[in-house]
């Protein structure tokens, strides 16, 4: 064995295997580069195909508040107890030339999948507040999802006033004969 050692060593048997395996070692490492090289190609190319056809075809629902508000305030005039809506300053102003207001009372917040509510009303005398408030959530809750897909996260219902219905019918036919004398005294 020491001579065959010894003749692999002045042959160069040693160092040709050497090289060989250096080669060979230096190809495998090439080919796992270029492997690599083709998998992140082929990953960038499919990101960037996937990022395209997101990008390229995104399609949205919104809503804008005021439908929100109008679908709310439906949704109040149904529940029993309540006899109207509070509206601010202007939606007073625009029931003064005849307009009526048909979301008086409401404001909606609107997000993409959430929607919330705030409303103004006048609880009829003899109802519990808090059983008027529960099933204004659960209506207008309903309504607006059933309608438009979004959860309402939110219902915050503010009391402005109590009234009997005689005494509401009383001060709406007030408002309506006095609405009229304006417009009568504007017309001359």
């Amino acid at each position: 064995m020491a001579n065959e050692a010894k003749y692999n060593e002045i042959a160069g048997v040693n160092e040709k295997e050497r090289e060989q395996k250096a080669k060979h070692q230096e190809q495998v490492e090439k080919e796992q580069h270029r492997e690599e090289v083709m998998d992140n190609f082929e990953n960038n190319i499919k990101n960037s195909f996937n990022e395209n056809k997101e990008q390229a075809h995104e399609s949205k629902l919104t809503f804008d508040d005021s439908v929100i508000e109008k679908i709310a305030a439906i949704a109040c005039h149904e529940v029993p107890g309540i006899l109207d809506m509070k509206g601010g300053f202007f939606s007073g102003i625009s029931e003064q030339f005849g307009g009526r207001s048909l979301t008086k009372g409401i404001s909606a917040d609107v997000g993409e999948k959430e929607a919330a509510i705030d409303a103004a009303i006048i609880l009829e005398y003899g109802y519990s507040a808090p059983k008027v408030f529960e099933e204004l959530k659960r209506n207008i809750a309903q309504s607006v999802g059933q309608m438009t897909g979004l959860k309402v996260v939110e219902v915050n219902v503010r009391v402005d006033d109590v009234m009997t219905k005689k005494e509401y019918e009383i001060k709406q036919r007030n408002n309506k004969d006095e609405e009229y004398n304006n417009q009568e005294n504007y017309l001359r």
